[in-house]
């Protein structure tokens, strides 16, 4: 089976369950809204949005690749490129039946205090956690395109540069994923202590690292003149 095949496979298996369930979902408003067209919209973006998401995903990564000026090298990464866009794909169809699962099953708010409620309310952070673990292995093995990666002037204009940033952000998110996995169990109240900082981070430091190894790199031996040879 082609990665294509899979990713729509997917998204069309999540628009089926969403057909399916979607006359069952409960209103996740105010017992106060009774309102016919309200509800119905509720029912509608909780049912479709995710899915609708992950199509969109699919389709910009096609169309990136297609007309990214740095295409030539997706031949040396193909394999971690589709690898990255399918688990795009599988994280965002995994939240949306979770969700599902916590709207027609567990009725949210559910009762954290239960074992079910225990489990599927550290469900999400640990997902998250493991997307981390994921693209941290998957990072140093990109090369230099415009549709993922750590895309700035400075690792797009340097391949050297472009493989050292991504190396030091692999183990950046490998440690970030760790700990917010620990953290989720360890003190679950507080997980966003981890969650918010490494998302900054992760946000504005990595494009700052990459400035900051390429400010440092080492400059390339002139070359000899006819007089010192």
């Amino acid at each position: 089976m082609s990665h294509d095949k899979f990713r729509f496979g997917l998204v069309a298996a999540a628009y089926l369950v969403s057909i399916l369930f979607f006359v069952r979902l409960p209103a996740l408003v105010s017992q106060g809204v009774r309102h016919g067209t309200v509800l119905n919209f509720v029912r509608v973006t909780t049912a479709f949005t995710i899915p609708t998401a992950a199509l969109i995903i699919v389709l910009i990564f096609r169309s990136l690749s297609r007309r990214d000026p740095l295409r030539a090298n997706y031949e040396r990464f193909r394999r971690t490129y589709e690898v990255s866009v399918d688990l795009a794909v599988v994280l965002a169809i995994g939240t949306h039946l979770l969700l599902l699962s916590l709207v027609m099953i567990l009725q949210v708010p559910f009762p954290a205090d239960t074992p079910a409620g225990y489990w599927l309310s550290r469900v999400p952070t640990c997902l998250v956690g493991i997307v981390l673990l994921v693209a941290g292995n998957i990072l140093p093995r990109l090369r230099p395109n415009y549709a993922m990666g750590i895309r700035t002037r400075w690792t797009l204009a340097d391949e050297m540069v472009w493989m050292k940033a991504h190396r030091a952000a692999g183990y950046f998110l490998v440690v970030f994923g760790l700990t917010l996995i620990a953290w989720t169990f360890l003190n679950f109240r507080n997980v966003w202590w981890v969650l918010g900082p490494g998302a900054a981070l992760t946000a504005a430091g990595l494009p700052m690292m990459s400035y900051l190894i390429s400010t440092h790199k080492r400059p390339s031996s002139p070359p000899l003149s006819e007089g010192s040879r």
